[in-house]
């Protein structure tokens, strides 16, 4: 599968107007490897990060493999910190749960963002929607809908080692797991294999393991009456026939009403919107795949770039934004929810720059956000929230975070 298709799951749950609680603290556990304890050799210390993030290979040959490519993967990350660093040297290295992946078999299966819709295309639809529902909402400093209950769990797409470039379910899935919970006051699981296996008729063609689009996605879901729960229509992690198309038995909890689009280019709209409830949106990996592999914690950038996050284009994954703050230290960030399991990042989530001044913002992600209608949540017979996020002081380490 190519590295098409990520991008446009990132229907940035951008999380709803901060304020009334704190955000949620960044946590990450990942292993600590000792630089100098891996140029003597990398077995003791590979072992112990299998135990760590709990692995198991099939094989010993398979386990020998994964110790190469581990090894290869965090001697390059500790060159990078070492050439980063003043001293010209790293002495520990913070190693996610994705570290016995190559990056070959991260490009195949991690993204899957086909963006079949430009900019052009976006600001002309938009046209047709009139006026931007939120268009009048002042966005309050922070929001993180973690904290209210209603963001589904961190998952996997590559589960079991299957490679499936299916981020564009994952974003389609994560954002109306959000919308439903709302609705019902309850969260939700629903399923990513439906998508995968179901959406492939016209408009819109999504292609499974081979990429799609998350507003595909979303039509999908109106069209099939809903969609069925995860443990319903578990997930594979591979391509395969459809069970549950047009037969009815969704939960009817799970239906939307429609797709709305925040303006592009357009970071305040798109805090507006998260004000409300998370939104999808599509970023751009491009070049810098390895720095995406290896990210642990803090807020994600590309050093040396002049674009922030590196790229704007193509967008290869998506991914949901479900909040948005500011460190101590005055930085803004976006909180975003990733399909890539909790042992990367931050238990799942990462958070980016935010309020960059560059129109496409950082890694392109206001290129495309969009977000699932329903009624009784977010239509336009509904009422706007102005009271989801009451300001509130803000508790001295709220919001701090690690430098990436």
């Amino acid at each position: 599968m190519s590295s098409r298709g990520c991008v446009a799951a990132l229907f940035l749950a951008f999380a709803c107007i901060a304020g009334a609680t704190e955000l949620l603290q960044p946590s990450s556990e990942h292993f600590i490897v000792s630089v100098a304890q891996l140029q003597a050799g990398s077995r003791a210390q590979f072992d112990a990060w299998a135990a760590h993030n709990n692995k198991e290979y099939s094989s010993a040959e398979e386990a020998e493999r994964r110790l190469a490519v581990w090894t290869a993967n965090v001697q390059r990350q500790a060159s990078k910190l070492a050439a980063a660093d003043a001293n010209g040297a790293a002495a520990e290295v913070s190693v996610n749960g994705l570290a016995d992946v190559s990056l070959e078999e991260f490009k195949a299966g991690y993204l899957g963002q086909v963006s079949r819709r430009n900019v052009e295309a976006l600001e002309a639809g938009k046209k047709k929607d009139h006026r931007y529902r939120y268009e009048n909402i002042v966005p309050p400093a922070e929001v993180d809908w973690r904290t209210k209950d209603i963001v589904g769990p961190i998952k996997n797409q590559h589960v079991g080692g299957s490679p499936c470039g299916c981020c564009w379910a994952f974003a389609t899935i994560g954002v109306t797991e959000c919308i439903v919970a709302m609705a019902t006051g309850k969260p939700i699981s629903l399923s990513e294999q439906q998508l995968i296996d179901c959406d492939k008729a016209a408009p819109w063609y999504d292609l499974g393991c081979e990429g799609g689009d998350f507003e595909g996605g979303v039509d999908y879901i109106i069209d099939n009456g809903g969609i069925d729960t995860e443990k319903e229509y578990p997930y594979l992690a591979h391509d395969d026939k459809c069970i549950r198309d047009k037969e009815g038995l969704a939960p009817k909890a799970s239906t939307l009403d429609g797709f709305g689009h925040v303006p592009v280019q357009n970071e305040t709209a798109l805090a507006q919107a998260v004000s409300q409830h998370p939104v999808a949106v599509a970023v751009c990996c491009g070049d810098h795949i390895d720095n995406w592999h290896a990210y642990t914690s803090g807020i994600f950038k590309i050093p040396g770039t002049d674009i922030p996050g590196g790229c704007t284009d193509p967008l290869d994954h998506a991914v949901v934004v479900v909040g948005y703050g500011t460190t101590k230290e005055g930085e803004d960030f976006w909180i975003i929810k990733n399909s890539w399991g909790e042992t990367w990042g931050e238990k799942g989530f990462f958070r980016v720059p935010r309020n960059v001044g560059a129109p496409l913002a950082a890694f392109g992600l206001a290129s495309q956000p969009g977000y699932p209608i329903k009624k009784g949540v977010n239509s336009n017979a509904d009422p706007i929230r102005t009271d989801i996020w009451q300001e509130v002081p803000r508790s001295p380490t709220a919001g701090t975070t690690a430098t990436s």
